[in-house]
């Protein structure tokens, strides 16, 4: 059976431009075109292999690039790679021929053993890299990952200086999309290798290959700036000079700097984004994307079915969405977002799910009673780890009001860190409660339920489930080629999350951002980060 796609459906996605594309080399003057963003959390890696936060791949989308980046329809599009490539006819074989004008920013020519290179260093266990299990469908992947081979025998090859032979272990409809990833760029072996342990940890320990290098990064620094790449094979329709970014975490600190003219671009969310409503400035981003809590299992209070169930029933979607937040996030129906669009019938996954992110004060009551009986307390106290930013607080102390008002005996704490201490806690497993999010790398929904997988990296709670590992082996293996028995097999997975409440969904999220009216060709599509590729500034 022919491969058919899931796609993204695209509720909002603007180009914010007034002009034509050849507008936009006209208005560009001799004057330094440089624009001014904020950024609302720190960056935690420039290496590619350990990029995983919204804030790294963002940086590296613009200083780095794969096979494939995104445009602003959510379609993958070439851009190392010459061509989309059909694969083989059993669906298992890709070859991709690298633009031979492509260098890196030391001017060394990009070859197909650095991608060769980048994709075995990744998937080493030794390099711990929280994006391996992209991998999973290539080759061998599962073999290395578990010890049992090595990993030069992953199923990636530079036959030649431009030809790169890529083999998976069964058909992936999205895999094109996939090599858009930060995880899938290239590395250059001779300077990373190098380098070091330094490699990525700061702008000078770092080479690029994409529309922009970066400067000012120390690896603990809030600003840096994006400076136009020389060597970049695309040179020519880059139009800015330099971006400055600097982290900015209190929302309205970032509008007062906007408001001033001293930023572009700024991020802002809740009551700001109401505020906003009628202004030009003001554009919404609605991604597929899906904020949510990860509860512990390994600690014994939500090793609890009980308790995990009386947390979920305790809080309001809806409610976080539109009244707390109010800044165009809705109701999040389960994990999976709604956005997903079965090509078959046209419906939508969520949509099709349904409902299953109740909820009932009530029953919540009920079952908390229940599991102090079983855990054998009548007090207990959790903290939910969050990162330090404004709405990250606001969010966890919604949580925390809801719980407390509803779970009689439990204290809940609110821990507010910096956003990379809050990665390191929550990838060691150190939290009760951790808040986080998630937005879509593909346009396939096993982007989120797999997730939650035994072995993932990013299943911070460590809930293991044999019968959810059963149904994303069937998702991504059984059935491959079977477009609807592989979406059945999707959905109940994500019923069984909400049987299980490993995690609670808080709302589907949108961006709301304010952008000066000078910035032309800034595209917001529904995947990949937002590039600085071909933004100018008219003067």
């Amino acid at each position: 059976m022919k491969i058919r796609k899931s796609k993204i459906l695209l509720v909002s996605a603007v180009l914010l431009t007034l002009a034509g594309c050849s507008g936009g080399k006209d208005a560009a003057t001799k004057e330094e075109q440089v624009l001014r963003v904020g950024i609302d959390s720190e960056l935690s890696t420039a290496d590619v292999s350990l990029t995983m936060d919204n804030t790294a791949c963002s940086v590296m989308s613009q200083v780095g690039e794969g096979l494939f980046s995104f445009d602003e329809k959510g379609e993958a599009v070439p851009a190392l790679a010459t061509d989309k490539v059909e694969p083989s006819k059993d669906g298992l074989t890709y070859t991709f021929t690298i633009r031979d004008n492509a260098k890196w920013s030391n001017g060394d020519p990009i070859k197909a053993k650095d991608f060769e290179y980048s994709w075995k260093r990744t998937v080493d266990p030794e390099t711990a890299s929280p994006q391996a299990y992209y991998f999973e469908g290539i080759k061998n992947y599962k073999a290395i990952a578990n010890g049992e081979k090595n990993k030069s025998e992953l199923g990636v090859k530079a036959v030649d200086d431009l030809t790169l032979e890529v083999n998976l272990e069964y058909p992936m409809s999205y895999f094109q999309q996939l090599l858009a990833v930060p995880a899938f760029f290239p590395l250059n072996e001779k300077f990373v290798e190098k380098t070091g342990k330094e490699y990525g940890t700061t702008a000078e320990d770092t080479l690029y290959n994409g529309p922009f290098t970066m400067e000012g990064w120390d690896g603990t620094n809030n600003t840096w700036s994006y400076v136009k790449n020389k060597e970049y094979w695309d040179k020519d329709a880059v139009k800015l000079d330099k971006v400055e970014a600097q982290v900015i975490k209190e929302i309205t600190t970032a509008k007062n700097l906007f408001d001033d003219g001293q930023l572009d671009e700024v991020k802002i969310t809740g009551e700001i984004v109401a505020q906003e409503k009628g202004n030009e400035a003001l554009k919404i981003r609605e991604v597929p994307g899906t904020y949510y809590i990860q509860l512990n299992t390994k600690k014994d209070i939500f090793a609890n079915l009980n308790a995990r169930k009386a947390i979920a029933l305790s809080l309001d979607s809806k409610k976080l969405a539109e009244n707390v937040l109010n800044d165009g996030s809705k109701k999040a129906l389960g994990f999976v977002p709604t956005g997903f669009i079965n090509q078959a019938s046209e419906k939508d996954f969520a949509e099709e799910v349904g409902d299953i992110n109740p909820t009932d004060e009530a029953k919540a009551k009920e079952l908390w009673a229940s599991a102090k009986k079983e855990l054998g307390i009548e007090k207990t106290e959790v903290t939910i780890l969050c990162s330090d930013s404004e709405n990250a607080k606001k969010i966890s102390e919604y949580i925390q009001g809801s719980l407390d008002k509803t779970l009689d005996g439990l204290t809940v704490n609110v821990s507010a860190v910096p956003f990379n201490n809050r990665l390191e806690k929550s990838r060691s497993g150190d939290f009760d409660i951790v808040l986080g999010g998630w937005t879509p790398v593909y346009a396939d929904p096993i982007d989120f339920l797999s997730l939650l997988q035994t072995e993932n990296s990013n299943n911070f709670g460590k809930w293991s489930s044999t019968e959810y590992d059963q149904l994303l082996s069937e998702a991504n293996k059984t059935y491959a080629n079977d477009y609807e028995k592989r979406w059945d097999v999707m959905k109940k997975a994500d019923q069984l999350i909400a049987e299980e409440v490993p995690l609670v969904s808080l709302y589907q999220l949108s961006e709301a951002y304010l952008i000066n009216d000078r910035v032309k060709e800034l595209p917001f599509g529904p995947l990949g980060s937002v590039y600085y590729k071909n933004v100018y500034i008219e003067e």
